[in-house]
Parts: C-alpha cells; sequence; structure tokens
C-alpha cells in the first residue's frame, strides 16, 4: 500500500489478509514492529532502518535488516535467520537468545571491504554464517564462533581474495565450507579441520580445485566442484562482469565478455567535451546491439542472464557517470531479449 512519507499509518488493512505472515517495509519504524508483533508476522523485509530496531516481542523467524545506521537490534526467541544487508555501523549490536545459539546469520555486505567486515556483538554462538562482501575478506574475523558449523563465502566482485586462511582451525564445530567466486587464495593454506564433512567450491581456479581434491583424497570429506575457470581464462576475463556466461557455452561467454571489454573501453576512452553525452550514448547502445546479435545466434540470454545483463549495463551508465533513467530508457528501446 502507498503511505505518503511522514504521514500516520494504519496498519488495520492488514486485518483483512488474517493469514499474512511476511511484511516488507523501508524507512522508520512507524508502527511496524507492533503491526508485525500483533499479526504474528514470520518474515520482516526491512530496508533503511536505523538506530535501534527492537524486535524481541514479535514472533519472526527470518529478519532481512539494511540500514547503515544501525545500532542496536534485539531478536525474539523465535529467531532462526538474520540477514543484514549494508555495511555495519562499528558499534552494531545484536541482542538474540543465548547469543545467537542455532542462528543463521547472513551478512550480505557486497559494497564492504576488508576493514568493514566483522561479526556484530553478541552473536558468538551462531551455527550458520553466509558471508557476501565485495572483493576481499579476511577468516581472522571469525574468531570466537566456536559453535559454527556452516561457513559460506561468496564474492560481489573478482578478485575474490582469502586471506588468514590458517584461522579456519580456530572454528572446531565446522562441519561445511563453502567458497563462490574466490579466485585468490592459496589451497595450501586451507588448514586441518577435524569436523569437517563437506567443502563446495563454485566459481574457483581449475588449478585451486586440483590442490584441494588432492589435498583431502582419503579424507573422508566430500568435495563439490562447479562452474570452475582456467588460469588462462581469468586471466584474460576475470574483472569482465560475464565471466560466468563460459558455463552456458564457451561461444556465447567469450562473445559476451568481448561485448563488455569493447563497451568498457569505449567508454574509459572518452574525453571531456561537448560531444562526450553523445559517445557515452554510443556506446551503451552499442552494448545493447552487441548482446542483441549475440542472442540472436545463441538464444541463450535467459530470464536469469537478461537480469544479469541489464545490472551489467546500468553498472556501466553509472561508472560512465550517466542519469540510470536515460539509460535504462536507451536499454528498454533497443534491447531484443
Amino acid at each position: 500500500m502507498a503511505i505518503p512519507a511522514g504521514a500516520a499509518v494504519d496498519w488495520s488493512p492488514l486485518d483483512s489478509l488474517p493469514n499474512v505472515i511476511t511484511v516488507e517495509w523501508s524507512g522508520s519504524d512507524r508502527g511496524v514492529v507492533a503491526a508485525a508483533a500483533a499479526r504474528g508476522v514470520r518474515y520482516l523485509y526491512w530496508s533503511e532502518a536505523d538506530g535501534e530496531v527492537d524486535l524481541s516481542g514479535t514472533a519472526v523467524t527470518h529478519v532481512r535488516l539494511g540500514g547503515a545506521g544501525l545500532r542496536r537490534i534485539l531478536l525474539p526467541a523465535s529467531i532462526q535467520r538474520l540477514q543484514l544487508n549494508d555495511p555495519p555501523l562499528p558499534e552494531l549490536r545484536v541482542e538474540a537468545p543465548d547469543d545467537g545459539r542455532g542462528l543463521q546469520l547472513q551478512l550480505f555486505w557486497r559494497t564492504a571491504n576488508r576493514e568493514q567486515i566483522r561479526i556484530p556483538a553478541g552473536l558468538s554462538r551462531i551455527t550458520s554464517l553466509w558471508l557476501w562482501p565485495d572483493r576481499e575478506v579476511t577468516l581472522s574475523v571469525l574468531a570466537g564462533l566456536a559453535d559454527l558449523q556452516s561457513l559460506t563465502i561468496t564474492f560481489e566482485n573478482a578478485p575474490g581474495t582469502l586471506t588468514d586462511l590458517p584461522d579456519l582451525r580456530l572454528l572446531p564445530a565446522l562441519r561445511s565450507l563453502q567458497f563462490n567466486s574466490a579466485y585468490d587464495w592459496d589451497p595450501d593454506a586451507l588448514p586441518d579441520l577435524p569436523a569437517l564433512q563437506e567443502i563446495v567450491l563454485h566459481g574457483v581456479r581449475r588449478s585451486t580445485t586440483a590442490a584441494v581434491k588432492n589435498r583431502l583424497k582419503g579424507s573422508g570429506v566430500k568435495v563439490t566442484t562447479r562452474a570452475t575457470k582456467t588460469d588462462t581464462w581469468l586471466a584474460a576475463h576475470m574483472f569482465n562482469p560475464f565471466r560466468d556466461w563460459i558455463e552456458d557455452s564457451k561461444a556465447f561467454g567469450t562473445a559476451a565478455c568481448k561485448a563488455y571489454t569493447k563497451a568498457r573501453t569505449a567508454v574509459d576512452a572518452t574525453s571531456a567535451g561537448s560531444e562526450r553525452s553523445r559517445a557515452l550514448e554510443s556506446a551503451l547502445r552499442g552494448l545493447v546491439a552487441d548482446l542483441n546479435v549475440i542472442d540472436a545466434r545463441y538464444g541463450l540470454i535467459d530470464t536469469i542472464n537478461r537480469e544479469h545483463a541489464a545490472e551489467v549495463y546500468l553498472a556501466l551508465a553509472r561508472h560512465a557517470d550517466i542519469d540510470t533513467t536515460m539509460a535504462a530508457r536507451w536499454l528498454d528501446e533497443d534491447r531484443e531479449w
């Protein structure tokens, strides 16, 4: 429902939905916590939250919170999963029953640099952690998570650097380990983990997966690998946002990478002056035209790839300092996928 900014919120329309279990909200509280508590909401997705968020009187099980100004979060006994979507203030504290014992914590901080990654105070007993940083993380931040059984790390951008791998030995209960889009780490630095049962490597170097398999051969640890890349491919395309399209087809992925490189080169070569805007428009529309040709040939820009291609295009527009509304209009006018 549309709610004018600053206006009082009438939550009574939710009463016509007796089975409502999910609420999505953005901005300051304005009664959303009380409304969720009164109606037994289980899933609360809240962006642009700020200051203190007290959910201790609710029955929520899954909470997704965004807000760079969050300082304190209070969780109820019913909580099962907490996802935080913005790099936090250093003083952020989460108060959960038994210091988060049994909690699944997801830190989707896709813009966070190495120094911003930290486990919020108050969550020393979590059992599952999914970290999603920008391009680098040090595993020393996991010290003290003695109950952690499952760890997943996904990188938003290349190179996906993992440092302080030996510090994984500080996680004595770790049973499952997964690295996604992690291209920069030393498999020889992986310590012996007595409780480890499974390691999943998705989007890593093929040479790294071979080393890990050789290292763990005969150990009883299940090693699963997907979407591995050769060193040669990564040398040419590691920082290309279409690098993973090779999983659909090598020719398709290669063509998409070339199209992006062509457009990015054109954008970066554009100089200041009266013709700059026209040249940037040409580069962006050129990327869409090239993707049209690629899709006509290979037919592989499906729903997922379509969304990814649009994200890449708009990211390039932002890099070029082009108004994204205007860029989106060009995209809609030109694309055939």
